[in-house]
Protein backbone atom coordinates (compact mmCIF):
# COMPACT_ATOMS: atom_id res chain seq x y z
CA UNK A 1 0.00 0.00 0.00
CA UNK A 2 1.48 3.64 -1.05
CA UNK A 3 1.72 6.22 1.44
CA UNK A 4 -0.34 8.53 -0.37
CA UNK A 5 -3.29 5.72 -0.35
CA UNK A 6 -2.77 5.09 3.50
CA UNK A 7 -2.96 8.82 4.04
CA UNK A 8 -6.21 9.21 2.43
CA UNK A 9 -7.67 5.80 4.53
CA UNK A 10 -6.26 7.84 7.32
CA UNK A 11 -7.75 11.06 6.52
CA UNK A 12 -11.55 9.18 5.37
CA UNK A 13 -11.49 7.52 8.84
CA UNK A 14 -10.62 10.48 10.87
CA UNK A 15 -13.37 12.34 8.76
CA UNK A 16 -15.91 9.26 9.51
CA UNK A 17 -14.99 9.31 13.08
CA UNK A 18 -15.99 13.02 13.36
CA UNK A 19 -19.23 13.59 11.64
CA UNK A 20 -21.30 13.95 14.09
CA UNK A 21 -19.24 17.36 14.45
CA UNK A 22 -18.06 18.01 10.86
CA UNK A 23 -21.91 19.90 9.83
CA UNK A 24 -22.98 23.24 11.10
CA UNK A 25 -26.40 24.48 10.70
CA UNK A 26 -26.93 28.25 10.13
CA UNK A 27 -26.23 29.68 13.50
CA UNK A 28 -28.77 31.74 15.20
CA UNK A 29 -27.92 35.06 16.69
CA UNK A 30 -28.59 33.41 20.44
CA UNK A 31 -26.88 30.77 19.43
CA UNK A 32 -24.94 29.10 22.12
CA UNK A 33 -21.89 26.67 22.11
CA UNK A 34 -21.88 23.97 24.29
CA UNK A 35 -20.38 23.97 27.63
CA UNK A 36 -17.79 21.11 27.36
CA UNK A 37 -15.27 18.52 29.59
CA UNK A 38 -14.18 15.16 29.47
CA UNK A 39 -16.35 13.99 32.95
CA UNK A 40 -19.83 15.21 33.40
CA UNK A 41 -21.85 17.05 31.87
CA UNK A 42 -25.42 18.51 32.97
CA UNK A 43 -27.80 20.59 30.60
CA UNK A 44 -30.40 22.22 32.12
CA UNK A 45 -32.40 25.89 32.23
CA UNK A 46 -31.47 26.79 35.31
CA UNK A 47 -27.72 27.43 36.40
CA UNK A 48 -28.69 27.35 40.02
CA UNK A 49 -30.04 23.59 40.16
CA UNK A 50 -27.45 22.41 37.46
CA UNK A 51 -24.75 23.65 40.00
CA UNK A 52 -26.75 21.19 42.44
CA UNK A 53 -26.13 18.44 40.20
CA UNK A 54 -22.32 18.96 39.21
CA UNK A 55 -21.46 19.23 42.72
CA UNK A 56 -23.12 15.95 43.30
CA UNK A 57 -21.12 14.59 40.28
CA UNK A 58 -17.40 15.86 41.42
CA UNK A 59 -18.47 14.43 45.28
CA UNK A 60 -18.67 11.16 43.72
CA UNK A 61 -22.09 10.67 42.28
CA UNK A 62 -23.29 9.02 39.45
CA UNK A 63 -25.91 10.21 36.92
CA UNK A 64 -28.74 9.45 38.41
CA UNK A 65 -27.64 10.83 41.89
CA UNK A 66 -27.25 14.04 39.75
CA UNK A 67 -30.59 14.04 38.15
CA UNK A 68 -32.27 13.67 41.31
CA UNK A 69 -30.55 15.82 43.34
CA UNK A 70 -31.17 18.55 40.43
CA UNK A 71 -34.81 17.60 40.17
CA UNK A 72 -35.28 18.79 43.72
CA UNK A 73 -33.21 21.79 43.21
CA UNK A 74 -35.18 22.45 40.35
CA UNK A 75 -38.69 22.78 41.97
CA UNK A 76 -36.65 25.55 44.54
CA UNK A 77 -35.48 27.81 41.72
CA UNK A 78 -37.79 27.10 38.77
CA UNK A 79 -41.02 26.64 40.73
CA UNK A 80 -43.25 27.63 37.45
CA UNK A 81 -42.07 24.88 35.68
CA UNK A 82 -41.11 21.75 38.22
CA UNK A 83 -41.33 20.92 41.40
CA UNK A 84 -42.27 17.80 44.11
CA UNK A 85 -46.09 18.74 43.43
CA UNK A 86 -45.54 17.51 39.95
CA UNK A 87 -44.57 14.58 38.11
CA UNK A 88 -42.58 13.42 35.05
CA UNK A 89 -40.46 10.81 33.25
CA UNK A 90 -36.95 9.52 33.20
CA UNK A 91 -35.00 7.15 30.79
CA UNK A 92 -31.97 5.98 31.74
CA UNK A 93 -28.56 4.31 30.29
CA UNK A 94 -25.74 3.19 31.77
CA UNK A 95 -22.25 2.94 30.34
CA UNK A 96 -22.66 -0.80 30.54
CA UNK A 97 -25.95 -0.92 28.06
CA UNK A 98 -28.70 -1.11 31.42
CA UNK A 99 -32.00 0.96 30.12
CA UNK A 100 -34.97 1.72 32.37
CA UNK A 101 -38.10 3.96 32.02
CA UNK A 102 -39.57 5.59 35.36
CA UNK A 103 -42.69 6.45 35.08
CA UNK A 104 -44.04 9.25 37.67
CA UNK A 105 -46.34 10.75 36.07
CA UNK A 106 -49.17 11.97 38.51
CA UNK A 107 -52.54 10.36 38.68
CA UNK A 108 -56.29 11.22 38.96
CA UNK A 109 -58.27 11.19 42.65
CA UNK A 110 -60.91 7.80 42.61
CA UNK A 111 -63.68 10.42 42.14
CA UNK A 112 -62.63 11.12 38.45
CA UNK A 113 -65.03 10.55 36.33
CA UNK A 114 -65.27 11.13 32.04
CA UNK A 115 -66.84 13.73 32.57
CA UNK A 116 -65.31 15.26 35.85
CA UNK A 117 -63.74 17.79 33.47
CA UNK A 118 -66.48 18.62 30.67
CA UNK A 119 -68.45 20.98 32.69
CA UNK A 120 -68.06 24.41 33.51
CA UNK A 121 -65.48 25.62 36.26
CA UNK A 122 -62.25 27.62 37.19
CA UNK A 123 -60.58 24.46 35.24
CA UNK A 124 -61.15 25.66 32.00
CA UNK A 125 -58.77 28.16 32.75
CA UNK A 126 -56.33 25.90 33.51
CA UNK A 127 -56.25 26.45 37.56
CA UNK A 128 -57.55 25.67 40.87
CA UNK A 129 -57.85 22.37 42.86
CA UNK A 130 -59.71 19.98 40.18
CA UNK A 131 -57.01 20.43 38.02
CA UNK A 132 -54.80 19.09 40.20
CA UNK A 133 -53.23 15.36 40.20
CA UNK A 134 -51.90 12.80 42.59
CA UNK A 135 -47.88 14.42 42.39
CA UNK A 136 -45.26 11.21 41.77
CA UNK A 137 -42.13 13.25 42.19
CA UNK A 138 -41.07 12.30 45.71
CA UNK A 139 -41.42 8.53 44.71
CA UNK A 140 -40.22 8.58 41.48
CA UNK A 141 -37.33 10.35 42.92
CA UNK A 142 -36.78 7.94 45.62
CA UNK A 143 -37.62 4.68 43.21
CA UNK A 144 -34.75 6.31 41.00
CA UNK A 145 -32.12 6.35 44.01
CA UNK A 146 -33.62 2.74 45.09
CA UNK A 147 -32.61 1.07 41.86
CA UNK A 148 -29.55 3.32 40.46
CA UNK A 149 -28.41 5.57 42.72
CA UNK A 150 -25.14 6.16 44.95
CA UNK A 151 -26.61 8.50 47.50
CA UNK A 152 -29.75 8.69 50.17
CA UNK A 153 -32.55 10.38 49.28
CA UNK A 154 -31.84 12.64 52.08
CA UNK A 155 -28.25 13.59 50.93
CA UNK A 156 -30.35 14.64 47.43
CA UNK A 157 -32.74 16.95 49.16
CA UNK A 158 -30.52 18.54 51.63
CA UNK A 159 -29.14 21.05 48.35
CA UNK A 160 -32.68 22.17 47.53
CA UNK A 161 -33.38 22.50 51.13
CA UNK A 162 -30.56 24.92 51.60
CA UNK A 163 -31.91 26.88 48.70
CA UNK A 164 -35.40 27.27 49.77
CA UNK A 165 -34.49 28.06 53.31
CA UNK A 166 -31.57 30.69 52.26
CA UNK A 167 -33.37 32.28 48.87
CA UNK A 168 -32.53 31.81 45.21
CA UNK A 169 -32.00 34.71 43.07
CA UNK A 170 -34.89 35.41 40.30
CA UNK A 171 -34.32 35.06 36.72
CA UNK A 172 -35.88 37.08 34.41
CA UNK A 173 -37.85 33.83 33.35
CA UNK A 174 -38.82 33.27 36.88
CA UNK A 175 -40.04 36.88 37.17
CA UNK A 176 -41.53 36.88 33.68
CA UNK A 177 -43.53 34.06 34.70
CA UNK A 178 -44.68 35.44 38.02
CA UNK A 179 -45.79 38.45 36.16
CA UNK A 180 -48.54 36.42 33.43
CA UNK A 181 -49.63 34.38 36.60
CA UNK A 182 -50.36 37.27 38.91
CA UNK A 183 -53.72 37.23 38.72
CA UNK A 184 -54.02 33.59 38.51
CA UNK A 185 -51.93 33.16 42.16
CA UNK A 186 -53.74 35.81 43.59
CA UNK A 187 -56.96 33.90 43.77
CA UNK A 188 -54.82 31.39 46.65
CA UNK A 189 -53.37 33.31 49.33
CA UNK A 190 -51.03 30.75 49.76
CA UNK A 191 -49.63 31.06 46.09
CA UNK A 192 -49.78 34.50 46.33
CA UNK A 193 -47.62 34.62 49.73
CA UNK A 194 -45.02 33.07 48.49
CA UNK A 195 -44.49 33.77 44.68
CA UNK A 196 -45.76 37.72 44.76
CA UNK A 197 -43.78 40.04 47.00
CA UNK A 198 -46.03 41.02 50.05
CA UNK A 199 -49.00 39.03 48.09
CA UNK A 200 -49.45 41.59 45.15
CA UNK A 201 -46.53 42.42 42.80
CA UNK A 202 -43.99 39.59 41.15
CA UNK A 203 -40.70 39.61 42.61
CA UNK A 204 -37.79 41.70 40.15
CA UNK A 205 -35.26 39.54 38.72
CA UNK A 206 -32.18 39.80 40.58
CA UNK A 207 -33.88 39.85 44.03
CA UNK A 208 -33.85 37.09 47.02
CA UNK A 209 -36.71 34.51 46.85
CA UNK A 210 -37.19 32.81 50.02
CA UNK A 211 -39.32 29.60 50.67
CA UNK A 212 -39.28 28.54 53.99
CA UNK A 213 -42.27 26.65 54.02
CA UNK A 214 -40.78 24.50 50.90
CA UNK A 215 -37.73 24.15 53.37
CA UNK A 216 -39.70 22.93 55.97
CA UNK A 217 -41.83 19.90 53.41
CA UNK A 218 -38.38 18.99 51.75
CA UNK A 219 -36.95 18.73 55.22
CA UNK A 220 -39.48 16.46 56.53
CA UNK A 221 -38.90 13.88 52.99
CA UNK A 222 -35.24 14.07 53.91
CA UNK A 223 -35.79 13.10 57.43
CA UNK A 224 -38.86 10.40 56.76
CA UNK A 225 -38.99 9.69 53.50
CA UNK A 226 -41.98 9.28 50.83
CA UNK A 227 -44.27 8.37 54.13
CA UNK A 228 -43.75 12.37 54.89
CA UNK A 229 -45.16 13.21 51.86
CA UNK A 230 -47.45 10.79 50.86
CA UNK A 231 -49.12 9.89 54.00
CA UNK A 232 -47.68 11.80 56.98
CA UNK A 233 -48.04 15.81 57.40
CA UNK A 234 -47.61 16.95 54.17
CA UNK A 235 -50.37 14.49 52.83
CA UNK A 236 -52.67 15.78 55.67
CA UNK A 237 -52.24 19.61 54.62
CA UNK A 238 -52.92 19.09 50.84
CA UNK A 239 -56.11 17.30 51.77
CA UNK A 240 -56.71 19.82 54.28
CA UNK A 241 -56.90 22.38 51.64
CA UNK A 242 -58.84 20.24 49.46
CA UNK A 243 -61.22 19.80 51.94
CA UNK A 244 -61.67 23.15 53.07
CA UNK A 245 -62.16 24.51 49.27
CA UNK A 246 -64.82 21.90 49.27
CA UNK A 247 -66.66 23.61 52.21
CA UNK A 248 -65.54 27.60 51.05
CA UNK A 249 -65.14 27.40 47.18
CA UNK A 250 -63.49 29.97 45.36
CA UNK A 251 -66.27 30.83 42.30
CA UNK A 252 -66.31 27.76 40.29
CA UNK A 253 -63.40 25.87 41.86
CA UNK A 254 -63.51 22.56 43.18
CA UNK A 255 -61.69 19.91 45.31
CA UNK A 256 -61.42 15.96 44.98
CA UNK A 257 -58.25 14.19 46.34
CA UNK A 258 -58.75 12.64 49.30
CA UNK A 259 -55.63 10.82 51.41
CA UNK A 260 -56.63 7.58 50.33
CA UNK A 261 -55.45 8.97 46.87
CA UNK A 262 -52.41 10.29 48.08
CA UNK A 263 -51.45 7.18 49.80
CA UNK A 264 -52.28 4.91 46.83
CA UNK A 265 -49.83 6.62 44.33
CA UNK A 266 -46.64 4.30 42.98
CA UNK A 267 -44.55 5.15 40.46
CA UNK A 268 -43.83 2.63 37.60
CA UNK A 269 -40.59 1.06 35.74
CA UNK A 270 -42.03 0.40 32.68
CA UNK A 271 -40.14 -1.08 29.08
CA UNK A 272 -38.41 1.66 27.40
CA UNK A 273 -38.99 1.64 23.70
CA UNK A 274 -36.31 0.88 21.57
CA UNK A 275 -35.95 1.97 18.17
CA UNK A 276 -33.17 2.88 15.57
CA UNK A 277 -32.63 5.50 13.12
CA UNK A 278 -29.81 5.19 10.39
CA UNK A 279 -28.06 2.73 12.68
CA UNK A 280 -27.85 4.73 15.55
CA UNK A 281 -30.18 3.52 18.68
CA UNK A 282 -33.00 5.03 20.47
CA UNK A 283 -34.27 4.77 23.53
CA UNK A 284 -37.84 6.27 24.78
CA UNK A 285 -40.28 6.63 27.12
CA UNK A 286 -43.00 4.55 26.66
CA UNK A 287 -46.86 5.29 27.49
CA UNK A 288 -48.44 7.15 29.22
CA UNK A 289 -46.67 9.56 27.06
CA UNK A 290 -46.83 10.03 23.44
CA UNK A 291 -43.46 11.50 22.87
CA UNK A 292 -41.43 8.13 22.51
CA UNK A 293 -43.76 6.38 20.19
CA UNK A 294 -44.51 9.73 18.31
CA UNK A 295 -40.71 10.36 17.82
CA UNK A 296 -39.73 7.16 16.82
CA UNK A 297 -42.90 6.95 14.29
CA UNK A 298 -41.33 10.01 12.47
CA UNK A 299 -37.87 8.96 12.52
CA UNK A 300 -39.41 5.55 11.13
CA UNK A 301 -40.76 7.29 8.19
CA UNK A 302 -38.21 9.76 6.87
CA UNK A 303 -35.52 7.29 7.60
CA UNK A 304 -37.11 5.95 3.98
CA UNK A 305 -36.03 9.45 2.36
CA UNK A 306 -33.12 10.94 2.02
CA UNK A 307 -33.21 14.27 4.28
CA UNK A 308 -29.37 15.08 4.21
CA UNK A 309 -29.19 15.09 0.08
CA UNK A 310 -32.22 17.10 -0.01
CA UNK A 311 -30.97 19.26 2.40
CA UNK A 312 -31.25 20.93 5.94
CA UNK A 313 -34.47 23.30 5.80
CA UNK A 314 -34.58 22.65 2.21
CA UNK A 315 -38.30 22.78 0.83
CA UNK A 316 -38.42 19.05 0.33
CA UNK A 317 -37.18 18.08 3.55
CA UNK A 318 -39.18 20.31 5.23
CA UNK A 319 -42.05 18.69 3.76
CA UNK A 320 -41.49 15.43 4.34
CA UNK A 321 -40.77 16.16 8.10
CA UNK A 322 -44.34 17.97 8.28
CA UNK A 323 -45.48 14.99 6.34
CA UNK A 324 -44.47 12.57 8.84
CA UNK A 325 -45.51 14.76 12.21
CA UNK A 326 -48.98 14.38 10.38
CA UNK A 327 -49.33 10.93 9.71
CA UNK A 328 -47.79 10.75 13.31
CA UNK A 329 -50.42 12.83 14.85
CA UNK A 330 -52.92 11.08 13.94
CA UNK A 331 -51.57 8.14 15.35
CA UNK A 332 -50.99 9.68 18.97
CA UNK A 333 -54.13 11.16 18.97
CA UNK A 334 -56.35 7.76 18.51
CA UNK A 335 -54.33 5.80 20.17
CA UNK A 336 -51.96 6.47 22.91
CA UNK A 337 -52.70 6.86 26.64
CA UNK A 338 -52.32 5.14 29.90
CA UNK A 339 -51.27 1.94 29.31
CA UNK A 340 -52.81 0.27 32.44
CA UNK A 341 -56.45 1.61 30.97
CA UNK A 342 -56.09 1.41 27.33
CA UNK A 343 -54.33 -1.06 24.71
CA UNK A 344 -51.74 1.07 23.30
CA UNK A 345 -50.75 -0.67 20.46
CA UNK A 346 -47.03 0.00 20.44
CA UNK A 347 -45.18 -2.78 19.26
CA UNK A 348 -47.25 -1.75 15.59
CA UNK A 349 -46.39 2.35 16.08
CA UNK A 350 -43.08 2.06 16.48
CA UNK A 351 -42.23 -0.84 13.69
CA UNK A 352 -40.44 -0.47 10.59
CA UNK A 353 -43.35 -2.27 8.30
CA UNK A 354 -45.89 0.18 9.70
CA UNK A 355 -43.88 3.18 9.51
CA UNK A 356 -43.25 2.25 5.32
CA UNK A 357 -47.27 1.85 5.25
CA UNK A 358 -47.47 5.33 6.19
CA UNK A 359 -44.32 6.42 4.14
CA UNK A 360 -46.55 5.66 1.11
CA UNK A 361 -49.19 7.74 1.86
CA UNK A 362 -47.16 11.32 1.32
CA UNK A 363 -47.53 13.16 -1.82
CA UNK A 364 -44.26 15.02 -2.72
CA UNK A 365 -46.23 17.81 -4.56
CA UNK A 366 -49.07 17.97 -2.42
CA UNK A 367 -49.80 18.25 1.50
CA UNK A 368 -52.14 15.46 2.86
CA UNK A 369 -54.40 15.01 5.27
CA UNK A 370 -54.67 12.38 7.37
CA UNK A 371 -57.07 12.97 9.82
CA UNK A 372 -58.71 15.97 11.95
CA UNK A 373 -56.26 18.34 13.04
CA UNK A 374 -55.16 19.31 16.52
CA UNK A 375 -56.13 22.34 18.44
CA UNK A 376 -53.93 24.88 19.50
CA UNK A 377 -52.85 23.76 23.43
CA UNK A 378 -52.11 26.00 26.01
CA UNK A 379 -48.44 26.62 26.49
CA UNK A 380 -47.01 23.82 28.34
CA UNK A 381 -44.09 24.75 31.16
CA UNK A 382 -42.11 21.95 32.23
CA UNK A 383 -38.38 21.77 32.46
CA UNK A 384 -35.65 18.79 30.93
CA UNK A 385 -32.26 17.96 32.73
CA UNK A 386 -30.01 15.71 30.73
CA UNK A 387 -26.92 14.30 32.45
CA UNK A 388 -23.97 12.53 31.70
CA UNK A 389 -21.05 11.14 34.32
CA UNK A 390 -17.41 10.85 33.58
CA UNK A 391 -18.27 6.67 33.64
CA UNK A 392 -20.87 7.23 30.64
CA UNK A 393 -24.09 6.60 32.04
CA UNK A 394 -26.54 8.60 31.15
CA UNK A 395 -30.19 10.03 32.37
CA UNK A 396 -33.13 12.02 30.23
CA UNK A 397 -35.57 13.22 32.34
CA UNK A 398 -38.31 15.96 32.70
CA UNK A 399 -40.25 17.10 34.81
CA UNK A 400 -43.84 19.24 35.07
CA UNK A 401 -46.31 20.87 37.09
CA UNK A 402 -48.22 21.49 33.24
CA UNK A 403 -48.68 24.68 32.76
CA UNK A 404 -46.78 27.20 34.19
CA UNK A 405 -47.77 27.14 37.77
CA UNK A 406 -49.39 24.31 37.70
CA UNK A 407 -53.22 24.95 39.09
CA UNK A 408 -51.66 28.35 40.70
CA UNK A 409 -52.61 26.26 44.28
CA UNK A 410 -50.11 26.21 47.39
CA UNK A 411 -52.04 24.33 50.02
CA UNK A 412 -51.55 26.18 53.12
CA UNK A 413 -48.25 25.25 54.91
CA UNK A 414 -46.38 22.76 52.38
CA UNK A 415 -44.75 25.83 50.17
CA UNK A 416 -44.76 24.61 46.93
CA UNK A 417 -46.86 24.71 44.28
CA UNK A 418 -49.60 21.70 43.25
CA UNK A 419 -49.81 20.63 39.45
CA UNK A 420 -52.68 20.88 37.27
CA UNK A 421 -52.00 17.52 34.77
CA UNK A 422 -55.35 16.23 34.75
CA UNK A 423 -56.25 19.25 32.17
CA UNK A 424 -54.04 16.74 30.09
CA UNK A 425 -57.08 14.83 29.94
CA UNK A 426 -59.34 14.13 26.54
CA UNK A 427 -62.89 13.78 25.67
CA UNK A 428 -64.59 11.07 26.82
CA UNK A 429 -64.92 7.91 25.06
CA UNK A 430 -60.98 8.41 23.58
CA UNK A 431 -57.94 6.88 24.37
CA UNK A 432 -57.21 9.76 26.99
CA UNK A 433 -60.23 10.33 28.55
CA UNK A 434 -60.57 10.90 32.56
CA UNK A 435 -61.12 8.14 34.79
CA UNK A 436 -60.02 7.23 38.59
CA UNK A 437 -56.60 6.39 39.03
CA UNK A 438 -55.51 6.84 35.48
CA UNK A 439 -52.20 9.01 34.39
CA UNK A 440 -53.01 11.45 31.32
CA UNK A 441 -51.06 11.55 28.11
CA UNK A 442 -48.39 13.47 27.55
CA UNK A 443 -45.79 14.47 25.28
CA UNK A 444 -42.57 14.36 27.38
CA UNK A 445 -40.38 12.84 25.33
CA UNK A 446 -36.90 12.08 27.50
CA UNK A 447 -34.75 10.32 25.20
CA UNK A 448 -31.21 8.90 24.94
CA UNK A 449 -29.34 8.18 21.62
CA UNK A 450 -26.20 5.94 21.08
CA UNK A 451 -23.71 5.30 18.56
CA UNK A 452 -21.27 2.45 19.00
CA UNK A 453 -22.56 2.05 22.50
CA UNK A 454 -22.06 5.78 23.36
CA UNK A 455 -24.81 8.56 24.15
CA UNK A 456 -24.78 10.95 21.31
CA UNK A 457 -27.40 12.63 22.45
CA UNK A 458 -29.30 12.64 25.94
CA UNK A 459 -32.68 14.71 25.17
CA UNK A 460 -35.66 16.53 26.04
CA UNK A 461 -37.53 19.34 26.10
CA UNK A 462 -40.33 21.61 27.32
CA UNK A 463 -43.31 23.05 25.99
CA UNK A 464 -46.71 21.41 26.23
CA UNK A 465 -47.55 19.24 22.94
CA UNK A 466 -44.60 21.05 21.03
CA UNK A 467 -41.98 19.11 23.18
CA UNK A 468 -42.26 16.22 21.05
CA UNK A 469 -40.85 18.15 17.60
CA UNK A 470 -38.39 19.49 20.27
CA UNK A 471 -36.79 16.37 20.81
CA UNK A 472 -36.74 15.22 17.08
CA UNK A 473 -35.28 18.03 15.59
CA UNK A 474 -32.66 17.98 18.36
CA UNK A 475 -32.15 14.20 17.31
CA UNK A 476 -32.90 14.81 13.76
CA UNK A 477 -30.67 17.05 13.01
CA UNK A 478 -27.74 15.40 15.30
CA UNK A 479 -27.82 11.72 13.48
CA UNK A 480 -29.45 12.42 9.57
CA UNK A 481 -27.42 15.79 9.15
CA UNK A 482 -24.38 15.09 11.40
CA UNK A 483 -24.08 18.31 13.27
CA UNK A 484 -22.78 19.16 16.68
CA UNK A 485 -24.80 19.03 19.42
CA UNK A 486 -25.12 23.07 20.04
CA UNK A 487 -26.33 23.66 16.44
CA UNK A 488 -28.89 20.70 16.40
CA UNK A 489 -30.68 22.85 19.11
CA UNK A 490 -29.92 25.79 17.93
CA UNK A 491 -31.30 25.36 14.54
CA UNK A 492 -34.73 26.06 12.86
CA UNK A 493 -38.04 24.41 14.07
CA UNK A 494 -41.47 24.03 12.55
CA UNK A 495 -44.55 22.08 14.37
CA UNK A 496 -47.34 21.09 11.80
CA UNK A 497 -49.30 19.08 14.50
CA UNK A 498 -52.14 21.95 13.80
CA UNK A 499 -52.34 21.32 9.57
CA UNK A 500 -54.74 20.84 8.24
CA UNK A 501 -56.70 23.03 10.91
CA UNK A 502 -54.16 25.64 11.23
CA UNK A 503 -51.01 26.61 9.84
CA UNK A 504 -47.57 25.08 10.44
CA UNK A 505 -45.82 26.83 13.28
CA UNK A 506 -42.27 27.69 11.49
CA UNK A 507 -39.13 29.53 12.85
CA UNK A 508 -38.72 31.27 9.35
CA UNK A 509 -35.99 34.15 9.76
CA UNK A 510 -33.16 31.30 8.81
CA UNK A 511 -34.76 29.97 5.77
CA UNK A 512 -35.29 31.24 2.69
CA UNK A 513 -38.36 32.71 1.02
CA UNK A 514 -37.94 30.67 -1.70
CA UNK A 515 -38.39 27.49 0.45
CA UNK A 516 -41.62 29.06 1.99
CA UNK A 517 -42.81 29.97 -1.36
CA UNK A 518 -42.58 26.50 -2.77
CA UNK A 519 -44.38 25.06 0.43
CA UNK A 520 -47.35 27.48 0.12
CA UNK A 521 -47.85 26.04 -3.44
CA UNK A 522 -47.42 22.65 -2.04
CA UNK A 523 -50.66 23.49 0.32
CA UNK A 524 -49.07 24.33 3.32
CA UNK A 525 -50.18 27.25 5.47
CA UNK A 526 -47.77 28.91 7.74
CA UNK A 527 -47.68 31.14 10.96
CA UNK A 528 -43.81 32.79 11.17
CA UNK A 529 -41.94 32.70 14.99
CA UNK A 530 -39.07 34.32 13.45
CA UNK A 531 -35.94 33.54 14.23
CA UNK A 532 -36.66 31.55 17.67
CA UNK A 533 -40.00 30.40 19.06
CA UNK A 534 -40.34 30.88 23.04
CA UNK A 535 -41.18 26.65 22.84
CA UNK A 536 -40.29 24.24 23.03
CA UNK A 537 -37.39 24.69 25.19
CA UNK A 538 -34.34 21.72 24.55
CA UNK A 539 -31.61 20.86 27.10
CA UNK A 540 -29.17 18.00 25.49
CA UNK A 541 -26.11 16.46 26.14
CA UNK A 542 -23.64 14.00 24.85
CA UNK A 543 -20.48 12.43 23.58
CA UNK A 544 -18.48 15.13 21.07
CA UNK A 545 -17.73 11.78 18.97
CA UNK A 546 -19.05 8.46 19.29
CA UNK A 547 -15.37 6.92 19.74
CA UNK A 548 -11.82 7.67 21.23
CA UNK A 549 -12.17 11.31 22.09
CA UNK A 550 -13.49 11.47 25.53
CA UNK A 551 -14.95 15.17 25.18
CA UNK A 552 -18.65 15.60 26.17
CA UNK A 553 -21.09 18.96 25.17
CA UNK A 554 -24.04 20.25 27.19
CA UNK A 555 -26.21 22.26 25.66
CA UNK A 556 -28.59 24.32 26.69
CA UNK A 557 -31.28 25.73 24.17
CA UNK A 558 -30.61 29.55 23.28
CA UNK A 559 -34.61 29.57 23.73
CA UNK A 560 -33.96 29.85 27.53
CA UNK A 561 -31.66 30.17 29.92
CA UNK A 562 -28.33 28.91 30.18
CA UNK A 563 -27.93 26.24 32.82
CA UNK A 564 -25.15 23.49 31.11
CA UNK A 565 -22.23 23.29 33.61
CA UNK A 566 -18.72 20.66 32.97
CA UNK A 567 -17.90 18.59 36.07
CA UNK A 568 -14.51 20.60 37.42
CA UNK A 569 -11.29 18.00 36.45
CA UNK A 570 -9.93 18.84 40.33
CA UNK A 571 -9.98 15.71 42.87
CA UNK A 572 -13.09 14.78 44.23
CA UNK A 573 -13.98 14.34 47.55
CA UNK A 574 -12.84 10.41 48.87
CA UNK A 575 -16.46 9.58 49.50
CA UNK A 576 -20.00 10.89 48.37
CA UNK A 577 -21.88 11.99 51.76
CA UNK A 578 -24.28 9.19 52.77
Amino acid sequence: MSRRLLAVLVLAAVFASAALTAASAKEGSLYRPPVSGTLGVVATENEQAARVGRTVLEDGGNAVDAAVSTVFAMGVSRPQSCGIGGGGFMVYRSHTGTIAALDFRETAPAAFTPETLQGSGLHKTFTGHLTVGVPGVVQGMAGALRRFGTISLARAVAPAESMAREGITVTPALESAMTQNASRLKLFPAAAQQYLLNGEDPYQAGSLLRQPDMAKSLSLIAEEGPKAFYRGRIARLIVADMRHTRKDPIAGDAALMESSDLDGYRAKWREPLLGSFRGRGIVAMPPPTSGGIAVLEMLNILEGFDLNTMGQSSADALHLIAEAQKLAWQDRNTYVGDPDFVDVPTDTLISKGYAAERRALIDMAHAGSYGPGLGPYPPGSTTHMSFIDRDGNAVAVTCTIEQEFGSAVVAPGTGFLLNNEMTDFGAPGTANEARAFKRPRSSMSPTIATENGRPIDVTGGAGGSRIIMGTFFSLLNRIEYGLDLAHAVDAERIDAQQEPAGPILIEDARIGSGVIDDLLARGHTFASEGEYAARPRVQAAGYRTSSGDPLKDAVSDPRTEAGSLAERPWPRHAAVLP
